[in-house]
């Protein structure tokens, strides 16, 4: 007993030091939780990281789930060490490495899922993307039809070197292979989804590459469907992660609501939040989300959020990277 109050005690005075070096209240926006070979946008978190992460968040802020966030905003009462966790894409790993440590520690969480890829047998195409060209061995000699072009493509043998696993897409690329992936993802990133995955499986075709492992894929629709809980809740994310500016509104419309349709009609739970893919989104595509039953919506703008002066359909976030808890607290307060 008097170790179980000291540690309530200890908790408590945590967390009443941390207010007086807190940021202010935020979101943050994971992807994964994984140790992949290559990580271009730094989408992943190592499981001890992560574990740390949640810790110090849970003895340091007050964790709580986007639903209560959005609520205590509306009222004006959302405490300036607020936090909400939340996850962009829907890889399963969110279920079976991340929902675990957050229901341990009792911390809430979102999930948006990008619902034309559950059951995808295959990676989400930007991480398709990295390994074909960042971990394939062999010099690169060919073209790739994109779209309407045929691009050349040509890199030497993979260094010894490489690949950078520290390299990362917004710094300059020091390789070939780097600046030919940098490429390649800035043409196919607002390509309509058809074209996109056909210039993937092009590539793959010409490239070859290890099969997918399970652990890196999205959530099937069964994995779906155990994914919430009373802490863990699933979100919209569209249906083909295609830049939704990119598309006319009709087909921005499609996107967004068949998002939440596919994510609803799959767990049994309302669908009350989104997030735009690339945090791409203008006036038409905000009034879209909201016209389609959504009552709030994030972006991946960087900031903490204002407690005046915000708009529920542009929340801003703060992107988790791979580091310990206090490293992550210290960003938090300088945010």
């Amino acid at each position: 007993m008097p170790s179980r109050l000291s540690r309530r005690l200890s908790r408590r005075l945590d967390r009443w030091a941390g207010r007086f070096r807190r940021g202010g209240p935020a979101i943050l926006m994971y992807h994964r939780i994984a140790e992949p070979p290559v990580d271009p946008w730094g989408l992943s978190v190592s499981a001890a990281n992560f574990g740390s992460q949640i810790d110090a968040l849970r003895r340091r802020r007050r964790p709580m789930a986007m639903d209560e966030f959005v609520a205590l905003l509306i009222a004006g009462r959302l405490p300036g060490d607020a936090v909400g966790i939340t996850f962009d894409d829907g890889y399963v790993d969110n279920l079976h490495v991340a929902k675990p440590v957050l229901e341990a520690a009792g911390v809430p969480a979102t999930v948006f899922v990008t619902s034309g890829w559950i059951g995808a047998r295959r990676l989400f195409w930007w991480d398709e993307l990295a390994r074909l060209i960042l971990l394939s061995a062999a010099p690169i000699d060919t073209d790739l039809p994109i779209g309407d072009e045929r691009i050349a493509l040509s890199a030497p043998a993979r260094g010894p070197d490489e690949p950078r696993r520290g390299w990362r897409a917004w710094a300059p690329p020091g390789t070939d292979r780097e600046r030919l992936y940098h490429d390649l993802w800035h043409r196919l990133h607002r390509l309509d989804a058809a074209d996109r995955d056909a210039a993937i499986a092009s590539l793959r075709d010409r490239l070859g590459g290890a099969p997918a492992a399970a652990g890196d894929l999205p959530m099937t629709r069964a994995q779906l469907s155990t994914l919430p809980s009373a802490s863990i809740a699933v979100g919209g994310h569209a249906r083909t992660h295609q830049p939704l500016t990119s598309m006319s509104i009709a087909c921005q419309r499609a996107e967004i609501d068949d998002s939440r349709r596919v994510c609803a009609e799959a767990t049994g739970r309302d669908i009350d939040g989104f997030a735009y893919p690339h945090g791409d989104a203008d006036d038409d595509t905000r009034a879209a989300v909201r016209a389609a039953g959504y009552r709030w919506a994030c972006s991946t703008h960087s900031a903490t959020v204002p407690r005046t002066g915000y708009d529920l359909f542009d929340l801003p976030r703060v992107m988790a990277v791979d580091e310990d808890g206090a490293a992550l607290l210290a960003r938090l307060r300088a945010a």
